[in-house]
């Protein structure tokens, strides 16, 4: 089991930590069978499906990555992401009940890249809260490590919201800025629950091996404010129909359009 009180002195000092075996076999098993279900769900490829965004595999062809948002079903995973366990561990850590933000399923097939350095932060600067209250779970499914595509980290680059280039003040940060001697990334086991601070640099590779990389993301923020998980998808979803997120693929099939 993880010692809690270890686990927020790293968490504060780095930007993140690791709770070792959150979850028994039962559970994961009944997590990944659940993960099965929901990938093989019909309608998943369609274009104009606003809970998956494509994305280029290994062979150059858009495929699904993620189902966001996914609570909504699949109650087994509501079960993952609201764990007794975990809710206690993260008031813990955050120093205060958290309340369920949002939540995506991942699922990185053999091959496909990962994502570039940025902040969650960024993102999330329209909620007015502090980041200091906001975090995101990795629910680890499967072992995963840097191999496999794993997350990783600029250890205690989380005191503040790193400026973009000079083009691009108001965008991710550049990775350059950093010490890429502070990188880490931390290989899990399946039942651990990475724990991550919103400002913390944070950025994924390629799936080097043979099985996908399932994770659970769920992220929190401690509030008093009623129906955050609302809140957020509504807008979410509002962005997606205005930016057209994840119709790529739509418009590279339909270029006379």
């Amino acid at each position: 089991m993880t010692d809690l009180a270890e686990s927020t002195k790293q968490y504060w000092k780095d930007g993140y930590t690791v709770l070792r075996r959150l979850y028994s076999d039962e559970e994961i098993t009944g997590f990944r069978a659940e993960c099965e279900r929901l990938w093989n769900l019909d309608g998943l490829d369609d274009d104009l499906n606003l809970r998956t965004e494509f994305r280029r595999g290994p062979d150059g062809q858009y495929a699904f990555d993620r189902l966001d948002p996914v609570l909504d079903i699949s109650p087994t995973l509501t079960g993952a992401a609201t764990h007794p366990a975990l809710m206690r561990a993260l008031a813990t850590v955050l120093g205060g009940p958290a309340q369920l933000l949002k939540a995506k399923l991942i699922r990185k097939e053999p091959g496909v890249n990962g994502y570039a350095a940025h902040q969650d932060f960024l993102y999330w600067k329209w909620l007015d809260t502090r980041p200091d209250l906001l975090t995101t779970v990795v629910i680890n499914l499967y072992p995963s490590d840097e191999r496999s595509g794993g997350i990783g980290f600029y250890r205690g680059g989380h005191q503040e919201l790193l400026p973009g280039p000079p083009d691009n003040p108001e965008g991710d940060f550049d990775p350059s800025r950093l010490d890429p001697s502070d990188i880490d990334v931390p290989a899990l086991d399946a039942g651990d629950a990475l724990v991550f601070h919103s400002l913390a640099p944070h950025f994924s590779g390629r799936n080097n091996s043979e099985r996908p990389r399932t994770v659970l993301l769920p992220s929190y923020c401690v509030s008093d404010e009623p129906g955050l998980y609302q809140k957020y998808y509504k807008r979410e979803i509002v962005r997606r129909c205005k930016e057209m997120v994840g119709f790529e693929r739509y418009f590279a099939q339909n270029d006379a359009l």
